[in-house]
């Protein structure tokens, strides 16, 4: 108390003496500092801001110091030290300094203003401006004027009141372009455009944020630019340019990385977590999310806090923990209530009806709705209004009102009119959607629009997480209307052109660019950045699945995360910059006629679709299309009983039950999925070239029983991902200087050192029977290597050119991540010594195999799960087979569970022997001839697939290993 009185009356009264020279060197640290502010460097401001203030004191210049005291302030709110400027701001406009001008007096109104509004404490903010323009009242324009206008415009956008906001925000723009303060006129341009976008005008707000971009650019202030960036970003994403968004959301995270400042961190945080949870990464999203939480626990800020809260109760309703999202959303609430935000708690009570919605609490979520449309009418929010007739529609539906909830529905839609085309993606959906349940062929005019919009922003972001994760919130769409157009229309052909149109269709755009070689005009430098990236992912991966305690694997986890982003961020720079990506033609899904002239007289297309949980099937032949939609067997919906029934039939057999066992489960899913066939159709059907969807994936079909036959007995089966990629896949027979390359990776050990009969992902255990089998398979060929022993590594089969090779053989552990797709590989070696020196970490993961260049006929994968992955809805299952096809197999064998090492080696020496019989049989003399003319059409179902049939047909009459645990699970895709 008696320090603060005696720097009162120091500053009251003034010190006697000339103190020039103090004065002079407090002048130099405060341009000096000026300097690091605006480069960002705020810790060092402060410090020559403090310094600068001792000597002003020292001197007895009150103005200077005060001046001094407020940029000091301002500095501590840029470093996100907030309450402690509000501290001193306060208790320096509680003195009564007589050298201070109104002008002085109001820019400390306005510095509080400012860190109140930093807090979201928007009432006391507004306060403060308004008391600083009241000082300047009578005032000609000035810089002083402008800065009190643009930051309260603020208090009045965040509390609903934009026209209030824009009037300032205009007023503060001819001001600033009068003076030529491109700072300023920079962040007022800013203000301009968050209002515009808050009011739904995206069109009239770009221009702004993109003059707010140049100017700061020009000045080269991060803090500017790290605002600019975030916004524009924030502009892209709306517009479903999410290339362009994530590489400025990723621009504007550097940049407050650096300044670390978390009040201004947790946006971009929360958005790029909103990137990965729209993609379905919850993980990541949910990584960014608690990031961005933990920064905004340190700022008390109850909008931004409540706002992250309801992100992170989004995440939990998608992976069902209701009680987790209400805690959630009640604690956004409880912070939200402290606050002046009304756009935040009208959205808040819109997510807690859907959640009240999704309990069956309609009266509860009635309550929410009329909360939430009090709110939005109040102050005419009209993106809340779209969505508020949203979930209105939503509740009405759930309580069988189809009419009402088709009104509310047609609200929505009309609302969205003025939207971006990811905002009239929903709406189009929800009102196709209402009007199918009412059987009006409305549905079908409004899913062709939703289809349109959906088709015109698919392409626009790099990466196969990413493309693929926005796709699949839209894909299973497209299979629902496929079943309207069986259901309703009778027309299985139009139901054929949609589920293609949801089926891997990111792999057949990479398998498209692949064959316009767009890729292989980058730069060297490019190639190499984005070789390290991906090394130094991979690195981590290992660090990770060895980390020996909770923090360091919490730590590498963080790393992981942003060196991901990073990586994700460079494709798509690389997407936006090459003209040959950015304008590439993706190809349109194959059309049914094409399909048909795939097929002979003598093989069929069987292709799986689900619909939400009911099961669309379709069986295709060389001149018919037939359609059926399946919603349930017996009191289960069909989606739920096949699962079970699939996972029921697997687990039978890898337990090796009773073979009576296999075919009764075997026998109820084949009435269940496979048509009854027109014995006229099918009469000359010997092949089935199976599509599966969703469940069905990890089906081995060849299982299925029917008359106490195995399906297999009756039918050659081969799979492929969709029909579309069949003419993007490699053909086969292209010349190569070998024959076969084997790998047998016979140097893992088990846990107790002893062999495991069962080639066990989990023991990794020593396949000593892997030897045998390459030895047994390479006397079948002239041309071959055999890598074995201590020659199985990662770099020396990289040293290999492998496009060499007519056949890929891996006898080798694999290991399926699922989390982490790009990571589940082959398990080469576990020599981490020898592997390092040639910067290889022994793991060939996927990404790495859809990489390497090949002309192989085949890839076999003898190893346990290589036919597992993650399936992702719209892509179906990402896993080593896609990788494999990508790298320019024409196609590849896989196992669906972890498979016998001595039966193994058993079955592929059955299928090499018939699989060399019918090359001879169906590639001959003439058929050479002819495809050297060009001239020759590869059959469908080709030597491989008969081989594959005639192993498992001598597998079935083996003494030993005729139980389906040891040929079932071997499945044949590709061409």
């Amino acid at each position: 108390m008696r320090s603060t009185v005696i720097i009162t009356l120091l500053l009251l009264i003034g010190l006697p003496g000339n103190m020039y020279a103090q004065t002079t060197a407090a002048d130099s640290l405060i341009s000096l500092g000026d300097e690091k502010f605006s480069n960002g460097n705020y810790t060092e401001a402060a410090e020559l801001e403090k310094e600068a203030i001792q000597l002003y004191l020292q001197n007895g210049d009150s103005l200077k110091w005060a001046m001094t005291q407020k940029d000091y302030a301002t500095t501590l709110i840029a470093m996100g030290a907030v309450k402690e400027a509000v501290d001193i701001l306060l208790e320096l406009d509680e003195r009564k300094i007589k050298v201070l001008t109104n002008e002085d007096k109001a820019s400390i109104k306005k510095a509080i203003g400012y860190a109140y509004r930093n807090l979201e404490q928007y009432e006391a903010a507004q306060n403060y401006y308004l008391e600083g323009l009241e000082l300047l009242k009578g005032s000609q324009d000035s810089s002083d004027i402008a800065g009190l206008y643009n930051n309260i415009s603020y208090t009045f956008s965040e509390t609903g009141n934009y026209e209030q906001a824009l009037e300032y925000q205009y007023e503060a723009k001819r001001i600033y372009e009068k003076l030529d303060e491109k700072r300023s006129l920079s962040r007022v341009l800013n203000g301009i455009f968050l209002s515009l976008m808050d009011l739904g005008l995206y069109e009239q707000a770009e221009p702004y944020i993109r003059q707010s971009l140049a100017l700061s650019e020009q000045l080269g202030e991060p803090r500017l630019l790290d605002i600019a960036y975030h916004n524009l970003a924030w502009n892209f994403e709306n517009q479903g340019k999410r290339d362009s968004a994530i590489i400025y959301y990723r621009k504007s995270l550097e940049l407050t990385r650096q300044l670390g400042n978390p009040y201004e961190m947790t946006q971009t945080l929360n958005n790029i977590g909103g990137l990965y949870e729209e993609s379905g990464d919850y993980e990541n999203a949910l990584a960014y999310y608690n990031e961005a939480l933990e920064a905004n626990y340190q700022t008390d800020r109850p909008v931004s806090i409540g706002h992250t809260l309801r992100r992170l109760a989004r995440v939990a309703i998608q992976n069902n923990d209701l009680d987790n999202a209400t805690t959630f959303y009640e604690e956004a609430q409880n912070w939200l209530s402290q606050a002046q935000a009304p756009r935040d708690l009208a959205m808040l009570y819109l997510d807690q009806a859907e959640l009240e919605i999704i309990k069956e609490h309609h009266q509860e979520a009635k309550r929410h709705l009329n909360k939430a449309e009090e709110i939005a009418r109040k102050h005419n929010f009209k993106g809340i209004q779209s969505r508020l007739h949203t979930v209105r529609g939503q509740l009405y539906y759930e309580q069988g009102k189809l009419r009402e909830s088709l009104g509310e529905y047609r609200k929505a839609y009309r609302l969205s009119a003025d939207e971006t085309v990811t905002g009239k993606i929903g709406p189009a959906i929800n009102l196709a959607r209402s009007y199918h349940r009412l059987q009006s062929d409305s549905a079908f005019i409004l899913a062709d629009q939703a289809f349109t919009f959906i088709d015109s922003v698919r392409t626009n972001v790099a990466g196969l997480s990413f493309r693929s994760g926005f796709f699949r919130e839209h894909a299973g769409f497209y299979n629902e209307v496929a079943s309207w157009y069986i259901t309703q229309k009778n027309q299985p052909e139009k139901a054929f052109d949609l589920i293609e149109a949801a089926k891997a269709r990111v792999l057949m755009d990479e398998m498209a660019e692949t064959q316009q070689k767009v890729y292989e005009n980058l730069d060297e430098a490019t190639l190499i950045k984005k070789q390290q990236l991906a090394k130094q992912i991979d690195r981590l991966h290992r660090q990770i699945e060895q980390a020996k305690s909770k923090q360091q694997r919490s730590a590498l986890q963080d790393e992981l995360k942003d060196l991901e982003f990073e990586y994700q961020t460079f494709l798509n720079e690389i997407h936006v910059s090459n003209p040959a990506l950015h304008n590439f033609e993706y190809p349109r899904p194959i059309a049914l006629e094409e399909v048909q002239d795939m097929l002979n007289r003598n093989s069929a297309l069987l292709e799986y679709a689900f619909a939400e949980n009911s099961l669309v099937r379709l069986l295709i032949t060389n001149n018919s299309i037939s359609g059926s939609v399946t919603d349930s067997l017996g009191q289960t919906d069909a989606k739920s009983f096949i699962t079970e029934k699939i996972k029921h039939l697997r687990e039978t057999i890898i337990h090796k039950k009773q073979v009576d066992s296999v075919k009764k489960v075997g026998e109820e899913l084949h009435a269940s999925i496979i048509p009854d066939l027109n014995q006229q159709i099918m009469a000359d059907i010997s092949n089935l070239l199976i599509i599966p969807g969703g469940p069905l994936i990890f089906l081995p079909f060849e299982a299925l029983s029917n008359t106490d036959r195995y399906l297999i007995e009756d039918f050659g089966i081969k799979y492929l991902p969709s029909a579309s990629i069949y003419p993007f896949i490699k053909e086969p027979h292209r010349t190569t200087n070998f024959d076969l390359l084997a790998v047998a990776g016979s140097g893992f050990e088990g846990g107790d050192g002893l062999v495991s009969e069962s080639r066990s992902e989990a023991s990794f255990a020593s396949l000593p029977s892997a030897l045998l089998e390459v030895d047994s398979i390479s006397v079948h060929f002239s041309k071959s290597k055999i890598l074995k022993n201590e020659d199985v590594t990662e770099a020396t089969l990289k040293s290999h050119d492998l496009s060499d090779f007519r056949y890929l053989h891996f006898a080798t552990h694999a290991s399926v991540n699922e989390e982490s797709p790009s990571q589940s590989g082959l398990l080469l070696s576990k020599k981490a010594d020898v592997e390092s020196l040639f910067g290889e970490d022994g793991h060939l993961n996927s990404r790495e195999i859809a990489e390497l260049r090949l002309n192989a006929d085949l890839v076999i994968l003898s190893a346990c799960n290589t036919g597992m992955g993650k399936v992702v809805t719209g892509e179906g299952l990402i896993g080593l087979q896609r990788s494999f096809l990508a790298a320019g197999s024409s196609s590849v064998m896989v196992s669906l569970w972890s498979v016998f090492d001595r039966s193994t080696s058993v079955f592929m020496a059955e299928f090499y022997e018939h699989m060399l019989t019918h090359q001879e049989e169906d590639y001959g003399l003439w058929e050479q001839t002819m495809q050297w003319l060009e001239w020759h059409e590869h059959p469908l179902f080709d030597y491989k697939a008969n081989a594959l049939r005639d192993a498992k047909l001598a597998m079935i009459d083996h003494p030993y290993y005729n139980h389906p645990v040891y040929w079932a699970p071997f499945i044949l895709v590709g061409k």
